[in-house]
């Protein structure tokens, strides 16, 4: 067995790699040139570095494996974005599978890493979301990962001996970036001053943004924590995994035969209200929060993991409280060494 791991420096990936290598299990990795995180791979791991649109270096990444977990993606819904959404995540999937089908035949696994806005997330017909809910993105995010599934789906009815399993996911992040103002995805979820910026560099220009933009903007001076409310004042809720827990979760995923040909959610236990965690991580990590009422409908995602608790054993070991406490205690550390 030998598992290629597309994104394998990334935060999904790069857990993944070690539990896989911590069981005996060859892994191989594919990662853009130049990436900063190379560094923080085994020296004695197999990387292929390219793009994914690269033919030659997707020839060379499928090379001799047996499963792959395809993960490489960006994940971005500003619209001036859509094109590198589109490359990467439609062009991208498209380019791995055609160097499937030009490899010699031999039995293969591909996990498809998709997303929860393929329902679409923040907004479904019903709740708790489950498989079987119709598949109607609203952003092209979605959509890529929408037609993603379809490609996969595709390559397993047409290569010999292929089988598939996709794995949609809610939010996920590391206990590292989940109280820092500098994440990626936390400084937007939790922060005012991130909050702006996102709203800001999205170039909407619909009523709702811009009325959310005139409310955040006399508050984003000391950068409070961000509870963010509807319009009637009930605040926001959140599915919310650690990391660690989705990488976990794949391994049934690549080892189990009952994955194949299947579509898992991976989803928390419970949804977490803005009302419980910010002030929360306010006490916890120093910091003061406010209390916005936002314009718009309030977003009602809540995916249902049974299936995948019931068929793979998936199991939620961290909460965000836990993350919480993970990143408090790393400042405190690095404040008294």
């Amino acid at each position: 067995m030998k598992v290629l791991i597309t994104g394998i420096t990334g935060r999904v990936g790069s857990h993944l790699m070690h539990l896989l290598r911590a069981r005996g299990i060859e892994v191989k990795g594919f990662a853009l040139p130049n990436d900063p995180l190379l560094s923080r791979l085994p020296a004695d791991l197999e990387v292929i570095q390219g793009d994914i649109t690269d033919p030659m270096a997707m020839r060379e990444a499928v090379r001799d494996v047996s499963h792959i977990m395809h993960l490489a993606a960006v994940i971005l819904y500003h619209p001036h974005e859509d094109d590198l959404i589109w490359r990467v995540n439609v062009d991208g999937t498209r380019n791995l599978l055609t160097a499937l089908a030009e490899r010699p035949s031999a039995p293969l696994h591909v996990a498809f890493a998709s997303s929860d806005q393929v329902y679409p997330g923040p907004f479904p017909r019903y709740v708790p979301t489950d498989e079987d809910h119709p598949l109607e993105p609203y952003t092209p995010y979605g959509l890529s990962k929408l037609l993603g599934e379809a490609m996969v789906r595709f390559a397993a009815r047409s290569l010999p001996d292929c089988t598939y399993t996709i794995v949609r996911f809610c939010h996920n992040q590391t206990w590292e970036e989940i109280a820092s103002p500098e994440g990626p995805f936390s400084s937007r979820q939790f922060f005012v001053r991130g909050r702006l910026a996102y709203l800001k560099a999205s170039g909407r220009s619909d009523p709702a943004t811009q009325e959310a933009i005139r409310l955040l903007e006399p508050l984003a001076k000391d950068d409070p924590l961000l509870l963010v409310q509807d319009e009637h004042g009930v605040a926001h809720s959140l599915d919310i995994l650690d990391t660690r827990d989705v990488a976990a979760g794949l391994l049934p995923v690549l080892l189990n035969p009952s994955a194949h040909n299947e579509v898992f959610n991976f989803a928390p236990s419970f949804r977490v209200s803005y009302s419980q965690v910010i002030p929360y991580m306010g006490r916890v990590m120093g910091r003061s929060w406010v209390e916005v009422r936002m314009p718009g409908p309030r977003p009602r995602s809540m995916l249902s993991g049974g299936k995948a608790r019931a068929v793979l054993g998936f199991r939620q070991r961290y909460t965000i409280f836990d993350m919480i406490d993970q990143a408090a205690a790393h400042r405190n550390q690095e404040e008294g060494s």
